[in-house]
């Protein structure tokens, strides 16, 4: 079962241990990004991370859409400063490249699609995401191997993709370079909470980490178990076992863009020069046991149907790789949860990312980190308050 800390009283046990000014929970692209830009900031930090850094849903095979197409209006402003962000991080990482800017279309095939298509681009253009709509025959010259049943698609033209893994590890890298301290396999048990503030964090090892500042979970799909333990705050989210594919070898991949559809559960990007990643929210199931995730075959097939029913060419496809080896936190607006926690003032916390909070990851990072220090929530987090869930 999953391991939830408590809360004790600050100084219980009568012994001490470091101090440092941020403990951050979680080693994955979030708990990562956050502990380099406090640590930028000339804070010292420690990552607690109960696995390996990129071990879950921020690693993985594959690479990850960085797109602001067909996404929540709410997260489009950060998209807008992610766009500038994602081609030069790697620079500022000081890694190898991580993101290639290949455009997403997002498929329609009905009139009554291409229609809400059409109402979605200029949502998106007003709020300064360039975009456009691309009509049947375009389509064709873009994605010559698609099926002709797509009738038009929304473009944007600066999404792209990036290597989760590779990023991730290179936040920790980064991170780790202006002395950030990443422990691996080493699990918070406890949090001691006094007048309203975080004193100090537990493991499970019994190491007393005292905190000087505050203290950040983000360890995506155990923040909500954290919160209602540690505050009884129950957060309406819940998790997911999301499924991705990794064709075999192919002789020629397909599609030229990061590819989705407006109502099939499906999306296609390549994988390499010769493979095939298929995605969209098909699910296996979850073992807690085990702490991973179950191939349901039934899945597999229909996913691979939905890929056949947009790139007719793949009819004989065949999947080298079925991976559900994560969990996903999923909030119940499919829009993130980014707030303090209630009753403690130095708690921060991020989850809910709904399998897109990917693409926003850097933005949101700095803006949290900015938040930590400066006690001053910005207004682009303000619309992820959990108080949006609350009668006013």
């Amino acid at each position: 079962m999953t391991q939830t800390p408590s809360v004790l009283p600050a100084g219980s046990d009568g012994y001490g241990g470091e101090m440092v000014d941020y403990v951050v929970v979680g080693g994955g692209v979030y708990g990562c990004a956050v502990a380099w830009e406090l640590a930028g900031r000339g804070h010292s930090v420690r990552v607690l991370e109960a696995g390996a850094v990129a071990g879950r849903a921020s690693g993985g095979p594959g690479r990850r859409g960085v797109r602001a197409n067909g996404r929540d209006r709410t997260e489009l402003p950060l998209m807008e400063i992610a766009y500038d962000l994602w081609p030069n991080l790697h620079e500022r990482l000081g890694s190898a490249q991580v993101f290639e800017r290949v455009g997403q279309l997002l498929l329609v095939e009905t009139a009554e699609q291409v229609a809400a298509a059409e109402a979605t681009c200029q949502m998106q253009v007003d709020l300064g995401i360039e975009s456009r709509m691309v009509g049947q025959a375009e389509l064709q010259e873009m994605e010559p191997a698609l099926s002709n049943t797509m009738l038009a698609a929304l473009y944007c033209p600066k999404d792209g993709v990036a290597d989760h893994s590779a990023t991730t590890n290179a936040f920790a890298a980064a991170a780790v370079a202006l002395g950030v301290e990443v422990s691996e396999r080493c699990t918070m048990h406890s949090v001691e909470v006094a007048d309203d503030r975080v004193k100090a964090v537990r493991t499970t090892d019994d190491e007393r980490i005292e905190v000087a500042i505050g203290a950040v979970l983000l360890s995506n799909s155990e923040v909500a178990s954290q919160l209602e333990q540690l505050t009884g705050l129950r957060l309406p989210v819940w998790n997911g076992c999301f499924q991705v594919l990794i064709s075999e070898s192919l002789d020629d991949v397909p599609l030229m863009h990061l590819v989705g559809h407006m109502s099939r559960a499906v999306s296609l990007k390549a994988d390499g020069t010769d493979r095939l990643m298929i995605s969209g929210g098909w699910s296996g199931t979850w073992d807690d046991d085990a702490k991973t995730g179950r191939v349901e075959e039934a899945s597999v097939a229909g996913n691979v149907a939905e890929a056949v029913a947009l790139y007719p060419g793949l009819t004989d496809l065949r999947i080298a790789e079925a991976n559900v080896g994560h969990l996903e936190s999923v909030s119940v607006d499919n829009i993130p949860i980014i707030d303090t926690a209630p009753g403690v003032d130095n708690l921060w916390f991020g989850t809910g990312w709904s399998g897109h909070g990917w693409a926003i990851a850097p933005v949101v990072a700095a803006e949290l980190a900015r938040w930590c220090s400066s006690g001053t929530r910005s207004e682009l987090l303000r619309p992820f308050a959990v108080s949006r869930f609350r009668r006013r």
